[in-house]
C-alpha cells in the first residue's frame, strides 16, 4: 500500500513534482496563446487551417493513447515524465528556431504541433498514474486541487504576460518560453528520489490484452463509463469551440494579443476558484451533483462568449472575460472531481490503462470536433 505523507505539504517528492509542474504550467500559457497567434498572424491561417491545427493538437490521443496506456503500466512513471518533459521541449524550439531562419510553413507547424502533442498526451498519461503513487488514496483530492491551482494561477498571470510577450517578441519567439520551463520542470523531476513498488510496475504481458483489460475495467463501471461519455461530449463542443474562438476574437470583435492575454488571464479567476473550492463544494453537494453543475456552468460560459456586442469593445472584453470565468470555474470543478474519483477507485496496476481508455474516448471526440468545424467553415 502508498505508504507516502499523510499530508501533501509534508510530501517531499510530491513539492518537487508540485514545484516543475507549476514552472512548466506558466511556460505552456504562452504556447497556449502563441501557437493559434503564430498561425493566424504570421502564416495568416483561415478558418480551416485552424480546424486542421486543432485536429494535429488534438488525433494523438485518438491514435496513441490506448497503446500508450498500457505501456506505461508495466513501466517506470517517473522515467517517463523525464523523457516526455525533454522531448517537449527540444520540439517546441523547432517553432523559433525556422521562424527566425523565416522557413516556417504550415507543414513544419503541424508536425510540431503534432509531435508536441504526442509527447504531451504521454506525459499525462503517465502524470494520472503517478501522482497516486506519491500521494495517500486520502489526500488525492488535494493534490489534484493543489495542481490545478497553480493550473489556475497560471492562466491568470501566465497568459496576461503571454499577451505583452508575444507584442514584444512576437509569438513564435515568445514560445521559446515555453521549452525554457519543460527544461526546468524537468530538473524538479530528476531530483525526486523514490523507487516505484512492484504494484505500480506490473508485469510484462501481452500489451493488446492489457489494453482490453483497461478497456473493460472501463466499461464494465457505470461511473467510470458514464464520466468519460460526458467528458467525450464536453471535449467535442469545446474543441469545435475553440477552433474558431481565436480567429473570431481577433477579426469579429477586433481584439490584439495583449487583450486576448488579458481576457484569458481575468477569466482564469473562475478556475482557481472553482479548483480551491471542489473539495468543499463535491462534499457538499455529493460529487455527481458537482459534476453536472460545472457542466451547466460550462456551457453558460460558452454562450456569453458570442453575445452580440460589436458596437463596444469594452462591453466586448467584459463578456468575453466574464464568460471565460464560468467556463473556467466549471472546468476545474469538473477535472478535479472527475479525476479524483477515477484515481480513487481504480487499482495502481491498471490505473494506465484505464486512463487511456478514459483519453481515448474523452479526448478522441476532439479531433472530431475540429474536423467538423473546418469542414463547416468550408461550406
Amino acid at each position: 500500500m502508498n505508504t507516502s505523507p499523510s499530508l501533501v505539504k509534508s510530501n517531499k517528492n510530491f513539492l518537487l513534482f508540485w514545484s516543475g509542474q507549476t514552472v512548466s504550467m506558466f511556460g505552456s500559457q504562452v504556447t497556449i496563446v502563441g501557437l493559434p497567434l503564430t498561425a493566424v498572424y504570421l502564416l495568416k491561417a483561415n478558418s480551416f487551417e485552424m480546424g486542421l491545427f486543432q485536429a494535429c493538437a488534438t488525433i494523438p490521443f485518438f491514435l496513441f493513447s490506448l497503446i500508450a496506456g498500457a505501456w506505461i503500466d508495466q513501466s517506470n512513471k517517473r522515467s517517463i515524465l523525464l523523457v516526455t518533459n525533454l522531448l517537449t521541449g527540444l520540439c517546441l524550439l523547432v517553432i523559433p528556431i525556422f521562424a527566425f531562419l523565416n522557413a516556417l510553413n504550415f507543414y513544419v507547424f503541424y508536425i510540431v504541433v503534432f509531435l508536441s502533442a504526442t509527447f504531451s498526451m504521454m506525459f499525462e498519461l503517465a502524470y494520472l498514474s503517478f501522482v497516486p503513487i506519491i500521494v495517500s488514496r486520502e489526500d488525492l483530492y488535494r493534490a489534484n486541487r493543489n495542481l490545478e491551482v497553480s493550473r489556475s494561477l497560471s492562466q491568470i498571470f501566465g497568459q496576461s504576460i503571454a499577451g505583452f510577450l508575444i507584442n514584444i517578441l512576437s509569438a513564435p519567439i515568445s514560445i521559446m518560453i515555453d521549452s525554457i520551463s519543460y527544461f526546468i520542470s524537468l530538473f524538479f523531476m530528476w531530483k525526486i528520489k523514490m523507487n516505484e513498488k512492484r504494484e505500480t510496475v506490473t508485469e510484462n504481458i501481452n500489451i493488446f490484452k492489457r489494453i482490453l483489460k483497461g478497456l473493460k475495467v472501463l466499461i464494465n463501471s457505470r461511473i467510470l463509463l458514464s464520466i468519460s461519455i460526458s467528458t467525450a461530449i464536453l471535449n467535442f463542443c469545446r474543441t469545435a469551440f475553440e477552433t474558431i474562438y481565436i480567429l473570431y476574437i481577433v477579426r469579429n470583435v477586433g481584439m490584439h494579443a495583449s487583450q486576448i492575454g488579458l481576457i484569458y488571464g481575468l477569466g482564469s479567476i473562475g478556475g482557481i476558484i472553482g479548483a480551491y473550492f471542489s473539495e468543499f463544494i463535491s462534499k457538499k453537494m455529493g460529487i455527481g451533483i458537482s459534476i453536472i453543475g460545472a457542466t451547466v456552468l460550462i456551457g453558460v460560459g460558452g454562450i456569453i462568449v458570442f453575445t452580440p456586442y460589436f458596437h463596444s469593445k469594452t462591453i466586448a472584453l467584459i463578456l468575453l472575460t466574464l464568460g471565460q470565468m464560468l467556463s473556467g470555474f466549471g472546468n476545474m470543478l469538473y477535472f478535479v472531481s472527475q479525476v479524483s474519483l477515477r484515481q480513487a477507485i481504480t487499482p495502481l496496476k491498471i490505473l494506465g490503462s484505464v486512463n487511456a481508455s478514459n483519453r481515448f474516448i474523452t479526448r478522441g471526440a476532439m479531433p472530431l470536433g475540429a474536423s467538423l468545424e473546418a469542414f463547416l467553415a468550408r461550406i
